[in-house]
């Protein structure tokens, strides 16, 4: 099984940037812009590694970190 990352970033640019170079490792990367989206894709499957924004809008970074490590 490839290793799998989450990437949470409301920003695009750096969102894509960070899944790029993911990629380029290897990972098979998954993206989200908001926590609401990351809270949702980390309940349906497991990943090896979450790269998360802290400054994120309506559901910031820690409320996401504490949601998956639930």
């Amino acid at each position: 099984r490839s290793r799998r990352a989450l990437v949470v970033e409301d920003e695009p640019h750096i969102r894509e940037l960070v899944a790029l170079h993911l990629r380029l490792e290897g990972l098979t990367v998954v993206e989200a812009a908001t926590g609401d989206d990351a809270i949702r894709l980390a309940e349906a499957e497991p990943f090896d590694l979450v790269i998360l924004d802290l400054m994120l809008p309506r559901v910031d970074g820690m409320t996401v970190c504490r949601a998956i490590r639930r």
